[in-house]
């Protein structure tokens, strides 16, 4: 066997080497993508616990009902109400960013309830929330796409 052959056999092999590692970090980064979503879902349902888990804190429930019923908020409850709708919004925001980029198949006809419901709760807070901050430091991209779900209430 002379040299020439001996170094086609070594390229051969070495092709064949490249392929093997190509398929398996293929592979690699197929597992990498589902349990980076499998995370990513476990972490918005713990939003979601943590939201629903404020809502039934001493600290807010009262405040949620007066604003609800649309009566008088100290400055203490604004400030804790405006919090609680903020959190509401980041994570709205976080769930359409995950659905964006692929990591959620899209958004439920409850998720689309849940953003309904926020224009309307807190006495219209939210909304208002919406209008004089929300539209001004979101992308503009979810902008509109509540502002269609708004329009399609």
């Amino acid at each position: 066997m002379t040299i020439q052959e001996l170094g086609s056999i070594g390229e051969f092999v070495s092709s064949i080497a490249v392929l093997v590692t190509l398929i398996y970090l293929a592979l690699q980064i197929r597992q990498n993508r589902q349990a980076t979503v499998a995370s990513t879902m476990q972490t918005n349902r713990i939003q979601f616990q943590n939201i629903a888990l404020a809502n039934r804190d001493s600290m807010i429930a009262p405040i949620i009902v007066k604003a609800d019923k649309g009566e008088p908020l100290t400055e203490e409850e604004e400030y804790r109400i405006s919090n609680h709708i903020n959190l509401q919004w980041n994570l709205i925001f976080s769930e359409f960013v995950q659905q964006q980029i692929g990591y959620t198949e899209g958004w439920t006809p409850s998720d689309r309830l849940a953003l309904a419901r926020l224009f309307h709760r807190y006495d219209g807070r939210a909304a208002h929330w919406w209008e004089e901050t929300g539209r001004q430091i979101y992308p503009e991209e979810f902008v509109k796409y509540v502002e269609s779900k708004r329009a399609s209430e």
